[in-house]
């Protein structure tokens, strides 16, 4: 396979660079590398990106994290356009909007999911909106709601949790999708509500055949086998998911799915299709003069940033026990978990990217990357971490905001291969106003700043989409800021080294309290088949932006829209 050089620089790494001041709005990045195809060339070698175009703004309402989709739900030939904010909006390939779904209350904060859950021949658009997870079929260019549904998270609609993050596949490979969704719910001992739920294609709570009942939700206040009460001794402890906390895919020897969920209250879990959770490593025991020995499954402890204090605490039982006062933990807020095989050895691996906190009241120090092993074999190494990741790679102290509003950025990660390195490489913004690209042994390939000299700017979740067919996708995402600087909203496209091709400012920026600029990742796609890629900017303050890629192009697209594909399930889409 022949090699193009897109950036002749030198790739010099200085801790220097890679640790510049966060006064310094306007320094620190670094580009760098040798980069090869790595999708199929439909165009020849084109060492430029094509204009990207401003085409038309489109109706729409705040966006969160919602990102847009291009599909087409009827089978027709053309391509509709579905983007989520408080309703469901469909438009056709024309930009014509022709449906909306306003059943419910609330927001629309996760990205929506677009399958044909139950083989039926219609598609489904399924959104968390509010404690209600609903799923339209879309037929004769119109919306309805599926019979069956809505499904409900709540066990006191007075006071209802929100759902925050959502993920859908086929768990047990009947044919059939299962919607995954993780919600606000703070207390499961009380009142007897929980934070993960999977619900089947008819909107009923998911029960797969042959395992533990009930399976759904989690966690439960149950006792007994397979339930979480008195799971492994000391039992679950939930707390709320507060941004897209779910993610799909397989982490041990057999064929069916495993969920991986995070929380706000340091721990990561991971079950199995029928609730049941996944022990870690007999590696890890507790500590405690109650449960002195006994195993933890995935959730049941705090990661700590340190791998030698895990193994003082966790394995051997010794010295002082951690607190935040003195060492790093790990909190995982809104981190979403991912599954992929990294280092190409047969076998996946969950990532994340917590933010690491410390001091007392807690402290965000840095979001960094943690790698943890599958429960393959006999589990011996189960949620232990991956060689070469014992040492956490991170970013700087991240941007702080007086209050609530714009919100923080979600660390969503995009997994793919973008530079034809042995290996997957993980693009993500750390918070700190930089994009960073990681290698599959932790090393920092590049990053790139953001930031366009403000003080407060985040970026959305990045996606990779060739823009110009020569084989090598680029990185596309966006920017938002505080509310009170209406020129936070950037379109930005980088090389796959890092190097910028395209910064565009988004056009006639408008108003809204909770934030200025696009939060949702991109969507693209060819919307109206005339073989051109559009891209589709969700904002806070001013509907959607439609911009073209002025080069005819399909362009492989190895992680179009937000957590992968239309499933969301924090890899590349299996479809």
């Amino acid at each position: 396979m022949k090699t193009y050089f897109i950036y002749s620089g030198l790739f010099v790494f200085l801790l220097a660079a890679a640790c510049s001041s966060s006064k310094d709005y306007s320094g620190g990045s670094f580009t760098g590398g040798e980069v090869t195809e790595v999708c199929d060339t439909t165009a020849g070698f084109q060492a430029d990106i094509p204009e990207i175009t401003f085409v038309r703004n489109l109706q729409g309402q705040t966006s969160w994290y919602a990102s847009p989709l291009v599909y087409d739900l009827d089978g027709d030939g053309n391509n509709e356009l579905i983007a989520a904010y408080y309703n469901l909006y469909i438009f056709d390939s024309s930009f014509n909007l022709i449906a909306t779904g306003d059943e419910g209350e609330g927001r629309i904060y996760a990205p929506h999911v677009v399958a044909d859950i139950d083989a039926d021949g219609i598609t489904e658009i399924v959104v968390g909106r509010g404690h209600q997870v609903i799923v339209y079929e879309f037929s004769g260019g119109a919306l309805t709601v599926k019979d069956g549904w809505p499904a409900s998270v709540a066990v006191n609609p007075d006071d209802a949790p929100e759902i925050r993050g959502m993920s859908a596949a086929d768990l047990d490979g009947d044919g059939m999708i299962e919607i995954v969704v993780s919600t606000t719910e703070t207390i499961e001992e009380e009142d007897g509500g929980s934070q993960i739920y999977v619900f089947n294609h008819n909107g009923g709570l998911y029960q797969p055949a042959g395992g533990h009942a009930p399976a759904w939700p989690r966690y439960n206040a149950l006792a007994g086998e397979g339930n979480d009460l008195e799971r492994n001794g000391y039992g679950h402890h939930g707390y709320g998911c507060y941004g897209l906390n779910v993610g799909i895919g397989n982490i041990d020897d057999d064929d069916e799915l495993e969920i991986l969920a995070t929380y706000d209250n340091h721990h990561i879990q991971a079950f199995k299709i029928d609730g049941v959770a996944i022990n870690a490593s007999p590696w890890f025991t507790n500590r405690s003069n109650e449960f002195d020995g006994e195993r933890f499954t995935w959730g049941q402890f705090i990661r700590w940033a340190d791998p030698t204090v895990e193994e003082a605490h966790y394995h051997l039982h010794e010295g002082e026990w951690p607190h935040p006062s003195w060492t790093e933990w790990l909190q995982w807020t809104a981190s979403p978990p991912s599954v992929a095989d990294i280092d190409g050895d047969g076998y996946n691996e969950v990532v994340g990217a917590p933010n690491i906190e410390m001091h007392e009241p807690y402290e965000t120090q840095a979001y960094g990357i943690f790698v943890l092993k599958g429960a393959y074999g006999n589990g011996d190494e189960s949620a232990m971490r991956k060689e070469g990741w014992e040492v956490i790679p991170r970013g700087e102290k991240p941007i702080s905001v007086d209050g609530w509003y714009p919100p923080g950025g979600v660390p969503a990660i995009m997994i793919a291969d973008i530079l034809g390195n042995p290996g997957l490489e993980m693009v993500v913004s750390l918070n700190d106003g930089f994009m960073y690209c990681f290698s599959a042994s932790g090393e920092i390939l590049w990053r790139y700043n953001y930031r366009h000299g403000k003080r407060i700017m985040y970026a959305s979740e990045p996606v990779s989409v060739d823009l110009n067919g020569d084989g090598i996708p680029e990185i596309i995402f966006t920017t938002y800021g505080d509310p009170d600087r209406t020129d936070s909203g950037n379109l930005v496209v980088l090389r796959a080294n890092g190097e910028l091709a395209q910064d565009i400012p988004l056009p006639n920026p408008g108003d809204n309290g909770n934030g200025s600029g696009s939060p949702a990742a991109p969507g693209i796609g060819d919307l109206d088949g005339d073989g051109r890629l559009e891209i589709f900017v969700q904002t806070f303050d001013h509907g959607m932006d439609v911009f073209r890629v002025e080069s005819t192009t399909s362009g492989c697209k190895p992680w179009p829209t937000a957590r992968g594909g239309f499933l969301r399930m924090g890899q590349i889409d299996p479809r």
